[in-house]
């Protein structure tokens, strides 16, 4: 009898210094931190988080993560000893944030819990809105509701107009100079004034006459406001558009033409960065009237394109020529072509090329 009890008594002893049964422990102080109400306008909103190492073993954070990109966690990369303590900082950015929130850091570790949830929340109370919210776009002492005006989907019979307001933030009076703006004629520009008082506003109107631009497809240009302003004197807007063709008025036989395509995608295969190799694209009118080829565009310099007739009788056919100059990738590289047509079905149609760019650097 005694002596299964020392055999007992060793079995116990080798577990209590048996160093695999040796683990790090973690303790928070709190799992929550509740901010309360913030100001948002007062920045990030941070909180420490402390803990201790409750067990036999040195501890290690493997890894702490927030729930979202708002907050970020910052904590104690060294190993913390038995009985030492440790951090997580947690800082929640308030900025365009307002309203309630809940948040959660996850931590891993080397020891128990493996993994543990924190928790901040809190109320961010927004700051008063002001010019810098209003008119985002600073140019100079003058800022602007927005620098782009889109004009979208707009008919080549049709003409829009679209306004931006300009703020003076400066300390001296701005002059709008509107008579020296140098505009194509299918673009107009005019204010309701010309000079801008401090912490003045000022609409600015821009038409567009798609019909007089002859054009279609996405376009994009700009042009400069010549102001008195000291600091950057001529303000640059840019401008888009996206011009389609109104079929509103089809022949009366119900005659149209019909645009197709041979492939949309030409495999170009292995290419050395800098060649150049060229595929085409046979286009057919199966329709019932005259295909017409408006405008062919690639979407980067490096692609050349022409087709050897734009107008197609019912029936016919042509190429269109495409060289690919490839760029110094080392990458798979695709590029498109819009062709746009009077094909009222399918005005806008993108073919493609595919090209494995071998970089002949190192080489």
């Amino acid at each position: 009898m005694k002596k299964t009890y020392i055999s007992f008594s060793i079995l116990i002893f080798s577990f209590l210094v048996n160093p695999l049964f040796a683990q790090s422990k973690i303790v928070f102080d709190s799992l929550v931190h509740d901010f309360g109400d913030i100001k948002e306008e007062d920045g990030d909103a941070e909180a420490i988080f402390d803990f201790t190492n409750q067990g036999n073993k040195p501890l290690q954070l493997k890894s702490v993560k927030a729930s979202c990109g708002c907050t970020t966690p910052n904590w104690s990369t060294e190993d913390i000893a038995v009985n030492g303590k440790g951090y997580v900082q947690v800082s929640y950015s308030t900025k365009n944030r307002p309203g309630p929130f809940t948040k959660t850091i996850s931590v891993r570790t080397n020891g128990n819990p493996q993994v543990l949830v924190l928790t901040i929340k809190g109320n961010v109370i927004p700051r008063p809105k002001g010019p810098k919210d209003w008119y985002p776009h600073e140019i100079g002492n003058l800022r602007f509701k927005t620098t782009h005006i889109l004009f979208g989907n707009i008919l080549n019979t049709q003409k829009d107009t679209v306004s931006t307001v300009i703020y003076n933030q400066g300390i001296a009076p701005v002059k709008l100079k509107f008579d020296e703006v140098k505009v194509p004629d299918y673009i107009k520009v005019w204010g309701t004034k010309d000079k801008l008082s401090i912490n003045d506003t000022a609409t600015v109107y821009i038409s567009y006459d798609a019909s007089m631009k002859d054009d279609y497809g996405y376009l994009f240009e700009y042009f400069q406001l010549p102001t008195s302003d000291l600091e950057s004197p001529k303000k640059r807007i840019n401008i888009s558009a996206h011009i389609k063709e109104d079929f509103s008025s089809l022949a009366e036989d119900g005659s149209t033409p019909t645009v197709e395509f041979d492939k949309k995608v030409q495999q170009l295969g292995e290419m050395k960065a800098l060649d150049k190799k060229s595929v085409a694209f046979t286009i057919s009118n199966k329709g019932t009237s005259e295909l017409i080829l408006r405008k062919v565009k690639a979407s980067c310099g490096c692609t050349a394109t022409k087709p050897q007739k734009t107008t197609l009788a019912p029936g016919e056919s042509t190429k269109l020529d495409v060289t690919f100059t490839a760029g110094n990738y080392n990458r798979q590289v695709k590029k498109s072509i819009t062709i746009i047509t009077n094909d009222p079905k399918k005005p806008e149609s993108t073919l493609y090329i595919e090209a494995d760019v071998k970089s002949t650097e190192g080489n």
